[in-house]
Order: structure tokens, then sequence, then C-alpha cells
């Protein structure tokens, strides 16, 4: 978890011969590089030359050739983890893709899970010298680099990047691997690590030098695998990019499924259409807008959102202008907190409310309520079901009778391998890696509420101000969890160049604009600073609504 196109975006679409064998290479440092590994079955002399060194010129890299002769001329027996290179392929340029060679292979670790991974390789005049791995969603499944959404959620910014992806370890969307301990691992941590180690190990081999930075950006599940690298591999990246991550994944399906899950899908007057959605987006909005000092379609000021929709209660009839008190009760439990008897990771117990102003973007339907009561399809109600099923070993399990209380054991079992909530960081940022997570205020998938106290753990474990040396927690008002809503683009932010010149000049990320834009273009019509949690951007009262400086963070 979590989401993938398919299973999180209702509707949305988704969709060689063998090098001779070299010595193993020596553990190569190369400074000022911060990080190195075992080049694991690479020649001495390709570590010699990925340090600067070793390489008379007489033997240019294979990435010198034209792109298409070089991308099929690859090859490689002595990659990292046993991996083996499956085929290569040249992907021409679109409107918002370069050309690139993309390298395919497999890993395999057990007869339970083998991890797909993709490298894409830009020609050598474009490539920066760094890598991005792109993390998945849901329950991954699948290559993310394949997937135009994923594609667009880098944005431009990443296509001088080798980019580095894998399936994490399986090949279908639901839970069922999970009864498997290396299937397990691989999905929670391991699989990008590897995939890292071969991405590094084809860069160096194309292009005859080392990449010099390492990065990771990812979204959901991907900001969870994101995360979690700086716990269990501190040294793997110079920078972590995590959007809206999915950290405990167990404790939102053993918290949701009995509360607010079982409530509105137990009766038909509990559920709300796209209408009713619709019309109570409408009254929020009207009660919370102005709470930021502007009304402009915006709850920024969301912990002072208090509104109840009793006044929508029908009176008579049902219709489309109204709602059922058990519908008022739905909306009720979303901002809840909720806290089944379950204990998993590191002692945690519950599960946080989402925060105000997801009815206003395709979160309550994607993840709440579905498209039809009948047959539910919200991506909440699939995780849970495809929980339930995986620890009571069941495929017909249903969230109306699962009581996640008599499998404690099963969703521990889970939850100490997947989940990203250790807040000792210490050796991610005593090595230099920055950490950079972003949130929409209205996400209805992921809590916010969850990551933040989670960061404020880092900031006990580590003294706020080492954190705030190497970490930030941004946000944006009235965006969902599918980065949607009445606020700023979340694709306006460019996360990975703002990480990068962390990296590399030290300019903290502390002065970023969020854009909105007119519907349909791309011409701008707002924009936003986006503020460190827990402070939101509040209008001054005089000047141009439309520009970011006419807004301070501010806490109250």
């Amino acid at each position: 978890m979590f989401p993938t196109r398919s299973l999180a975006h209702p509707g949305a679409a988704e969709r060689s011969s063998r090098a001779p064998s070299l010595a193993p290479a020596p553990f190569i440092i190369c400074s000022p590089r911060r990080w190195a590994w075992p080049l694991a079955g690479v020649g001495t002399a390709l570590a010699l030359a990925a340090c600067g060194g070793g390489n008379d010129g007489s033997a240019p890299p294979l990435a010198a050739k034209p792109l298409a002769e070089a991308c099929a001329a690859y090859t490689s027996s002595a990659l990292p983890h046993g991996a083996k290179v499956t085929r290569t392929e040249l992907r021409k340029a679109d409107a918002t893709l370069p050309d690139a060679c993309i390298v395919r292979g497999q890993i395999v670790s057990s007869p339970e899970s083998t991890i797909n991974w993709a490298v894409e390789l830009p020609t050598l005049a474009q490539w920066n010298g760094k890598t991005l791995t792109i993390g998945g969603g849901g329950f991954d499944g699948f290559i993310p680099t394949d997937d135009p959404w994923y594609q667009q959620l880098v944005g431009p910014s990443a296509n001088p990047y080798v980019k580095i992806s894998s399936d994490s370890g399986h090949q279908v969307r639901g839970f069922a691997w999970g009864k498997s301990d290396v299937a397990l691992r691989n999905h929670a941590f391991d699989a990008n690590h590897f995939a890292l180690e071969v991405g590094t190990a084809i860069a160096t081999e194309f292009y005859g030098k080392r990449p010099m930075r390492r990065y990771h950006m990812g979204h959901s599940n991907g900001g969870r695998s994101g995360l979690i690298s700086t716990q269990k591999y501190p040294k793997d990246y110079d920078g972590v990019v995590a959007m809206e991550p999915a950290i405990s994944q167990q404790a939102h399906q053993v918290n949701l499924g009995p509360t607010v899950l079982r409530h509105i899908f137990k009766s038909r007057d509990n559920w709300l259409s796209p209408a009713k959605i619709a019309l109570y987006a409408k009254a929020e909005t009207a009660a919370c807008d102005g709470l930021d000092g502007l009304k402009d379609g915006i709850i920024g000021n969301i912990e002072a959102c208090n509104y109840v929709s009793t006044e929508l209660l029908c009176q008579g009839a049902d219709n489309d202008s109204c709602l059922k008190a058990g519908q008022i009760e739905s909306i009720r439990l979303i901002y809840s907190d909720h806290k089944t008897p379950v204990t998993l990771s590191r002692g945690a117990v519950g599960y946080p409310r989402y925060g105000r102003g997801g009815s206003s973007t395709s979160d309550w339907q994607s993840y709440m309520f579905g498209t039809s009561f009948e047959a539910p399809d919200s991506f909440n109600h699939m995780a849970v079901t495809e929980a339930a099923r995986l620890v009571e070993g069941n495929p017909n399990a249903n969230i109306l009778s699962h009581d996640p209380t008599q499998y404690q054991a099963q969703y521990a079992r889970l939850a100490e391998m997947i989940d990203g909530t250790d807040p000792d960081l210490s050796a991610f940022a005593d090595n230099g890696g920055k950490l950079l997570i972003w949130y929409g205020l209205g996400d209805t998938c992921v809590s916010l509420y969850r990551t933040a106290d989670y960061f404020d753990t880092v900031k006990q474990r580590l003294g706020a101000s080492k954190v705030q040396g190497f970490a930030r927690m941004l946000t944006s008002p009235s965006n969902g969890h599918d980065l949607d809503g009445a606020g700023t683009e979340p694709r306006s932010i460019d996360l990975l160049a703002a990480m990068d010149a962390w990296v590399e000049k030290g300019t903290a990320p502390d002065k970023l604009v969020a854009t909105k834009f007119a519907p349909g273009t791309s011409t701008p019509v707002a924009q936003r600073p986006v503020c460190e949690y827990p402070k939101f951007p509040r209008y001054n009262g005089t000047d141009d609504p439309a520009k970011a400086e006419s807004f301070t963070c501010s806490a109250t």
C-alpha cells in the first residue's frame, strides 16, 4: 500500500547476450562521495574508472555511441544481488519524455518473490550524473517508470536523471503475497535497495563513471518506501522526497475497517453519492473558507474548521439537497480519531482523523465512498478487505464481519515489517541526507496527522534543531491524496529540484511557491507559499491575493 493508478484511482487508466565474467572488485570509496558499496562482480578497472582513474581514453564509455546503438549493445553478467538483464529497449522522445535506453531485468529472491526492475538511461549529453529511484503505490506489483502518472509526478526536472524503479517483488495488485516473509521484506524496503544498487552498477557501466548523487521520490506507499529507506538503509540516498507517505498501513486497515468503513457500507442510508459529497463540500467550504483571511474556495486553516453539517439533515423525503442522519455520522467518523484495540509496531494503537477539505477533492469518492454502494470499489474498502483476507486466510473475508482484534499477531507481523515509523534517523542525517515530506491537507487516504505525529517523534529523538538541519514537513491546503482539489497544483512545486538544491547548495526548501492554474490550462491564476506544518498560508488582508507574497505562513 498505498495507491496505484488502478487500485487507488477508480476509473483511471493503468496499465541479451551475456558478457564475460569479470573478477570481483574491491570496496571502492570515491571522494567526495559519502557512500560506497562493493561493486559486486564488476571489474576493478571499471570501479577505478568510476572514481576518475583507470581510463586512459582508449576505451570511451558505451554511452558515447548513439543511444540506439549503445542500448542495443548493453549487456551485463556482473550485476549485484544476482540481477539478470532480460532485455533493453529504446524509448523515443515524446512531448514530455526524452529519448532513453530502458534496461529491464529480474532479481529472483525466492520462489515466492521475484523483483522486476527497470533502469532508464538518458543520453550521455543529457545525464546529470545522478540517479532517481521512483517509488510505487498501493500494493505495488507494477513498474512505476512505465506509468505516465508517476512520470508526471516526478516531472520534467527528473529527465536528466537515471531513473530506477521496481515492482517490489510481486506481479499482482492484491495482498496475497504477504504470506511470504521474503516478499514482505522486498515490498517493505529491500526491493528498492537492490534495484538502486543494480541501477548504480548499470549507470557506471554505461557511462563509465559512477553516479555522484542518488535520490528517491515517491507518493503514498512510494513515499513510505523512501522514508523507510532512511531508517533501514541510511546511506542509500542523498535525499528523499516523500509525498503523503503511507507509513502505518496496518493501522489504517485495522482502525478504518471496524469504524467508518463498516458504518458506511452497513446501510445505503450511510453512503454518500457524488451529489451528496458535493452538497457537503459546498457547505463546509462556505463555513471554513474565510478562516485563513481570504474567501477563495480554499480551506487553509483546517484546525479552526469545526463545521458540523446538522443544518443539512433531511426534514422530509431524501434528496440531493439534504443528508440523512447516517450520512452525517459517516462524515463525523471521517473527522474522528479511530482506536481499535490492536497493538502494532512500536506499541502503536489507533489511527488519526483526516484533514478538512477532502470533500472538495476526488478523495471522498475515490477513497471512502467509491462509485457504488452495492459493489464497493473505494480504495480504502479494497485495502481493508485485502488485509482481512490475508490475515484470515479466507478469500471471502468481509469488512462487515471481520474482527481485527482476533488477528492481533497477524497484523503485528505485517506492521513490524512494513511500517516506516522508526524515529532514529541519526545515521541518515549524519551521512548528510536530506528529507522532504509533503502533504495535501485534505488527504482522505493517508492521514496527515499520523505522519505529523511520527515527525514529532523524530524531533523528540534527535532534537528539533538537528531535525531542522536535514528535514522538512510541508503542506498545501485543499489538496487531496490524488493531488487535486480547490487548492494550488502540487505538481507545480518542483520538489525534486528543491531537494537537489538543498543537497548541492545547502538551500533549504523554505521559500517554495505553489501555483493554481485556470481549469484545463497552464495559465496561472494564483500562488501560495508552501508552508512548514503546522503552518498554513494566511492572507495579509491588503495585497494582491493572487501573489504568494501576500500570504504569511501562520500557525493560527
